[in-house]
């Protein structure tokens, strides 16, 4: 059985479990936290699989090419960032604008949640064109092309950050038609408006991740 490589870039105790819990179940798990070492791509040849947590997810979507098999993989992270696909794929109705004369035709009843069209975790609510407006001017001067087009989606309710994985009773669907493994996601209400599919894991949640790397090297 191939090497598991466990790439980083944020330094947390979790990392280290993840990988002492890898070793446990029989499997040989290597660390890098890329803020600290160079990651050659050399070191992708005796990998078997690579598993990406507590590390930028667009860091992720860009290594995620340079190895056979990863968790999450190419396909997963780009749906969790790409926030029309996210909400295409749960079946939700969304506006995109792009700048002022595209916002100032659309129709706004009530608190509508304006996100960016890629995931960098600018999401709020506004409740009027001006409100729309000024947020989108000032995304437009950030200089970030990933900001640079915002999305409109009518959802209501409080709004919260829960982490899950396909074992979830209540949210494994959802991840498995993102094709994803295990995210972070933003709900508001039963709507999942952001996923980071390179998160922190929880501690308390280190074994179930651990276990469903284990079952997907066992499976392939």
């Amino acid at each position: 059985m191939g090497k598991i490589l466990v790439i980083h870039d944020v330094e947390r105790v979790s990392v280290g479990m993840v990988k002492k819990s890898l070793e446990d179940q029989g499997l040989e798990a290597t660390v890098i936290n890329i803020s600290e070492e160079p990651l050659n791509i050399g070191v992708f040849k005796n990998v078997e699989l690579a598993v990406f947590i507590s590390i930028n997810p667009y860091t992720a979507l860009g290594l995620s090419r340079l190895t056979k098999v990863s968790i999450n993989n190419f396909d997963g992270i780009l749906n969790a960032l790409s926030i029309p696909r996210l909400l295409a794929l749960q079946g939700i109705d969304f506006t995109v604008v792009s700048g002022d004369e595209a916002v100032k035709k659309v129709r706004i009843s009530g608190s509508t949640y304006f996100n960016t069209l890629w995931s960098m975790e600018l999401g709020g609510f506004i409740d009027s064109i001006e409100g729309a407006r000024s947020v989108l001017e000032y995304r437009q001067y950030m200089r970030n092309p990933l900001v640079k087009a915002s999305v409109l989606i009518n959802v209501s309710g409080p709004e919260r950050k829960v982490f899950a994985t396909i074992q979830s009773p209540e949210y494994g669907d959802v991840l498995r038609r993102l094709n994803l493994q295990f995210a972070e996601l933003t709900l508001i209400g039963s709507t999942v408006v952001e996923a980071n599919p390179t998160p922190d894991i929880p501690n308390d949640r280190v074994v179930e991740v651990s276990e469903i790397v284990r079952s997907y090297v066992k499976g392939r």
